[in-house]
């Protein structure tokens, strides 16, 4: 199979074939890797005086160079993205939680010095029955507070993958540019 200097595929086996690298951003020395350092540089790091990177696609997927529609620009050689995140009250959606109460005038049992199970309020010397009939005073709309639920744990975002090695040819063809 003849291929180009610096070409990168997927196989299906645990190693690299000869004359292959994988893709797992290690330094190459320059001084052994010439073709190879003139097309990738220092893209993927190394110092450029005596070594170079390859590419790391260890638990990454590869993405195209250049802008998205609508978003975010990409150069050659930039790392982006996350395997996990932890969903955060700012990075939450805008939402309400609903709640609804229900007030039981029509209860006559009262415990201690004020009103229970929010039926009007009376004076403490009326009966707990005639007040329900009677009262024009009402108690004053209970505060509910809704506290944050959840934890702070990371939360895996990593897409159903099946696992391939990436290699990257270390001699071949020299690309020429049109």
């Amino acid at each position: 199979m003849e291929v180009y200097v610096g070409t990168i595929c997927v196989f299906g086996f645990n190693f690299a074939p000869y004359q292959w690298a994988l893709c797992y951003g290690q330094l190459m020395p320059i001084s052994q890797n010439t073709a190879l350092f003139s097309l990738l540089g220092t893209y993927y790091g190394g110092n450029g005086t005596s070594n170079f990177a390859l590419p790391n696609l260890q638990g990454r997927v590869s993405n195209h160079q250049g802008q998205l529609a609508g978003g975010s620009n990409y150069v050659i050689g930039e790392m982006a993205g996350s395997e996990t995140t932890t969903i955060l009250t700012s990075n939450m959606p805008a939402h309400n939680h609903s709640l609804t109460l229900s007030v039981n005038v029509n209860n006559t049992t009262q415990t201690g010095n004020g009103p229970a199970s929010a039926f009007p309020a009376a004076a403490a010397t009326t009966r707990v029955a005639a007040a329900a009939a009677t009262a024009t005073k009402f108690m004053a709309n209970p505060t509910v507070t809704i506290g944050a639920s959840g934890g702070t744990t990371p939360i895996s975002i990593t897409d159903p993958s099946l696992v391939m090695n990436y290699c990257i040819s270390l001699y071949g063809i020299y690309p020429t540019r049109n």
